[in-house]
């Protein structure tokens, strides 16, 4: 998961102002079986908005950091727009409003999106009216949008993420956990491919600390031009635009070397 600054990226305003009638239709209408077959009929207009929400970081999944073609990817809708399914399995009117609010919209890779569905649980203040406040709601997804949401998740050389919190009584270790797991994080593919990621970090990692190490002895030119490109190559892996991005800047965070850290900040 990484941060994606949606709110400083609107979509056109033609396009707002198209959702906003059908949104204005939505609260009009009493009957939720009518307002789900509006929602139906005008689902061509979130999908318009496919290729703006996957240009904000060259087609990753909001969610996996994956990347994958647009066309099989979709747009989800992160609070359900029909229904709602709890950790108890009990379903709810979902948040139709926000069927045609952007800033409900997420670019998700099919692994996280086909296993993420209804789900979305609400430990207190649940929304169930178009004039309730969201804001005051305490949700267990992690969020891509919130900034300090992608910051709960941890990886390791085998490709897992996991909670960063290790206390499970702790909320913040409980939002991650229910997140990798509502969202698929640990799927079989995606963990080959973290892992390739991670492990080719580390490679590189060792590599200039040996050669840094040695630099400090003995100022070899051609050793100094290695490590800028193997410096150069990291800075890009921890690139938002690259994938995985989230588990290589964490393996450099925790690798212990000031300089991997100086890094990471740059690739901010």
């Amino acid at each position: 998961m990484i941060y994606i600054d949606l709110e400083n990226n609107p979509p056109p305003q033609d396009w707002i102002d198209r959702a906003d009638i059908v949104t204005q239709e939505l609260v009009d209408e009493a009957d939720s079986v009518l307002r789900n077959q509006i929602i139906d009929a005008n689902q061509p207009l979130w999908n318009e908005l496919k290729n703006h929400l996957s240009s904000l970081y060259n087609d990753k999944c909001w969610y996996t950091e994956s990347i994958n073609s647009g066309a099989h990817c979709h747009v989800d809708h992160f609070r359900p727009k029909k229904e709602v399914i709890d950790e108890n399995g009990v379903k709810t009117e979902g948040y139709w409003w926000l069927a045609f609010d952007w800033m409900n919209y997420r670019f998700s890779g099919p692994a996280a999106n086909v296993r993420k569905r209804s789900y979305f649980h609400v430990n207190a203040n649940r929304a169930l009216n178009y004039a309730d406040n969201l804001n005051l709601e305490d949700i267990l997804f992690l969020d891509p949008i919130k900034f300090r949401d992608p910051e709960e998740l941890a990886f390791d050389n085998e490709g897992i993420v996991r909670p960063k919190e290790t206390n499970k009584i702790i909320r913040n270790y409980k939002r991650a956990r229910y997140s990798i797991i509502r969202l698929n994080l640990n799927s079989p593919s995606l963990i080959d491919k973290r892992k390739d990621k991670y492990r080719n970090a580390v490679i590189l990692l060792m590599r200039i600390n040996k050669k840094l190490d040695l630099q400090s002895i003995i100022f070899d030119q051609s050793r100094e031009n290695e490590i800028e490109t193997d410096m150069r190559q990291l800075w890009s892996m921890c690139s938002k635009n690259s994938e995985f991005s989230a588990a290589v800047k964490y393996c450099l965070k925790s690798s212990g070397f000031d300089w991997a850290k100086v890094i990471v900040e740059k690739a901010a």
